[in-house]
């Protein structure tokens, strides 16, 4: 790793699982700047601050400029209060109407934090009863906030989003742990009954349901790989799976958690995020995948360069495609579709993406047009390269041969 990228995780860990930087850590103001160019990349930009603010070579970077960094991991952190505080509001209501969600990640993991404040989050993921969807649509309409799509009945939707104008909060209702799809779907399988093993935790004197804590640390793995599929996930989730592990390790059945990830061909893969937990992130022994022995670098790289979900390059984006056919196709005993396939998709796998093909599904050209202009421009305007795509594509298809998620 480069000295900016090191001193990055030096300061992680420090937001991560408290204490501070020694006051002489030496960079220079330009390796300063990478190092928080990095973290909001990461979006950890808030933790990475309050780590390093104290130390004397910081001040190199210009007054204006560290003036600026400051009220931007500020507004950040106001901003998660404000959030929290709605989430918890919204809980307290949806329990006096009889509601009782299982919460997912969020709330449940920042709360572990040295200063969950700091640890920036986008969303709250509420677990509900598929025939329950429409009372929760009805809720949270009520308590002000706004589907996202307003063309799709909540009946038996698989998930709806919904936010509250002028403000910071956006929640997702699942009505399965992960959506379905060829490349993961069966990540489903291990979640049956996990309402019925839900158990309930207090954030601030709200008590509320989430899932076991052996569920959850497997849902978190999951997560991450449900992500890394799709272009890519940040280090805040490594994080997160730390955090979990450590504190919650006498109450998760491992054995469980790894014979799952095995199930699932994702054993390696997991066991070089909790490596990565115990080697740069500062955690001990977590107890799991022991004796597991796996090269972290190639994963580590792609966390770092790929930002949150992948989002530093519009090329990996579209690269996407690749990863989840390549799964998709081992999982389902086929001979692996051509890249063009992933534009030309049937309309029941673009309802979601393209509403009005519900209404009116002789548009579907239309929608493949659409598609093909995404794989030309993004929304910004800035140009996509398929010859790049392409071979971020193949490179990260290396990347699952490499932890054993795909032959």
């Amino acid at each position: 790793m480069s000295r900016v990228e090191t001193a990055f995780f030096d300061a992680l860990c420090v937001g991560v699982r408290g204490g501070e930087l020694p006051r002489e850590y030496d960079l220079t103001a330009d390796e300063w700047e990478d190092l928080l160019l990095l973290s909001s990349e990461q979006e950890v930009l808030p933790l990475v601050y309050d780590a390093v603010c104290s130390c004397s070579s910081f001040h190199r970077i210009d007054r204006e400029r560290r003036k600026y960094l400051r009220d931007k991991a500020l507004s950040v952190a106001i901003r998660q209060i404000v959030q929290t505080n709605e989430f918890l509001n919204l809980i307290l209501h949806a329990h006096e109407k009889g509601l009782d969600p299982v919460v997912l990640k969020g709330i449940t993991i920042r709360s572990l934090y040295p200063k969950p404040m700091l640890r920036p989050s986008v969303d709250e993921d509420l677990l509900v009863p598929s025939g329950e969807m429409r009372k929760y649509h009805d809720f949270l309409v009520s308590e002000g906030l706004e589907p996202d799509d307003k063309e799709l009945p909540p009946d038996g939707a698989p998930e709806l989003s919904y936010h509250r104008p002028n403000s910071p909060t956006y929640i997702e209702l699942h009505s399965t742990a992960f959506p379905s799809s060829p490349a993961y779907g069966d990540c489903n399988e291990p979640f049956v009954g996990a309402a019925e093993r839900s158990t309930e935790v207090t954030i601030e004197d709200v008590t509320m349901r989430t899932l076991s804590h052996t569920d959850h640390l497997l849902y978190l793995i999951l997560h991450a790989y449900k992500h890394f599929l799709h272009g890519g996930f940040g280090i805040r989730h490594v994080c997160d799976m730390g955090m979990f592990a450590e504190h919650w390790g006498a109450r998760i059945d491992a054995g469980y958690v790894m014979a799952q990830c095995e199930k699932l061909h994702i054993g390696r893969f997991a066991a070089a995020l909790f490596r990565i937990c115990e080697e740069q992130l500062g955690f001990g022994d977590l107890g799991l995948f022991p004796g597991v022995e796996v090269d972290t670098a190639h994963l580590l790289d792609d966390i770092i360069s790929g930002g949150l979900y992948g989002a530093n390059d519009i090329n990996r984006m579209h690269s996407s495609t690749l990863t989840l056919e390549a799964v998709a196709s081992q999982r389902e005993g086929r001979k692996r579709r051509s890249a063009l396939h992933s534009v030309f998709l049937p309309r029941k796998d673009l309802d979601g993406r393209y509403p009005y093909l519900r209404k009116r599904p002789w548009l579907l050209p239309a929608a493949w047009a659409q598609r093909i202009w995404k794989y030309v421009f993004d929304r910004r305007g800035g140009r996509v390269s398929a010859s790049e795509s392409l071979k971020i594509g193949r490179d990260r298809i290396e990347l699952l041969k490499e932890y054993d998620i795909i032959e």
